[in-house]
């Protein structure tokens, strides 16, 4: 695996696998969180660091703006690391916010994983016309999304064109838009980081947020398989 972020769910599994790919802000406490959060609901989870090194940090972009490159071959070694490990079932999602959406619904849509969760995930303007989507769409896996009506960064009327494109694909979708929800709104960031966010129009919406989990693992559940989770108290 490249250098990251891994979490392991409590017991000998096996489990479902997710790579985690982080937002614009690279590896944070608030990455660790979800990761965390994740395994304790039973998956293994690995967030490799998508800026490792300048280079990296200008292969990360440039695969970015291209739907391909570096970045998605170390996507794909990382799936391939999870599912080969003996405690992972050998199915495995991937789950990306913001910038890391976008990586994920392109992966996604290419046949790399069982599942994706599209968290506000980059959609830039002028590529979404249905011939562009059925492109990044080719052999797409089950896709679950979510989305602000207030975000800033991704516009409502690209967030329905995706919509589109994933029901002509034909895979199973479950895309919301949360009415009163801005861009990075599952993110809880403190500190510096959250008074930029909160400079910036963005917020954390614990209603949306909670929902959008829910329906997430539920998601996870169907497509993944079941996940192992810790006893309860």
């Amino acid at each position: 695996m490249h250098p990251g972020y891994t979490s392991v769910p409590d017991g000998d599994g096996p489990f479902p696998g997710v790579v985690v790919v982080h937002d614009a802000y690279g590896m944070t406490a608030e990455l660790r969180r979800v990761c965390d959060h994740l395994a304790a609901q039973g998956y293994l989870v690995h967030a490799p660091s998508m800026y490792q090194r300048g280079r990296c940090l200008r292969q990360t972009f440039r695969s970015l703006v291209a739907d391909e490159g570096p970045a998605y071959d170390r996507l794909e070694a990382e799936r391939a690391a999870l599912a080969a490990r003996p405690d992972c079932t050998g199915r495995v999602g991937i789950m990306g916010f913001c910038l890391g959406g976008r990586f994920a619904l392109v992966a996604a849509g290419r046949g790399r994983f069982d599942a994706a969760a599209v968290q506000y995930g980059l959609l830039p303007e002028g590529k979404q016309e249905p011939e562009e989507l059925d492109r990044m769409l080719s052999a797409p896996c089950p896709v679950v999304a979510s989305y602000g009506a207030r975000d800033k960064v991704v516009a409502v009327a690209e967030v329905d064109k995706l919509r589109t494109g994933l029901e002509r694909s034909g895979v199973p979708v479950d895309l919301k838009v949360y009415p009163e929800a801005t861009h990075s709104f599952l993110a809880q960031y403190t500190g510096p980081l959250g008074m930029l966010m909160r400079v910036q129009g963005m917020s954390h919406d614990p209603e949306a947020s909670a929902d959008a989990w829910e329906r997430t693992f539920a998601f996870f559940e169907e497509h993944l398989g079941e996940a192992s989770r810790p006893a309860s108290d």
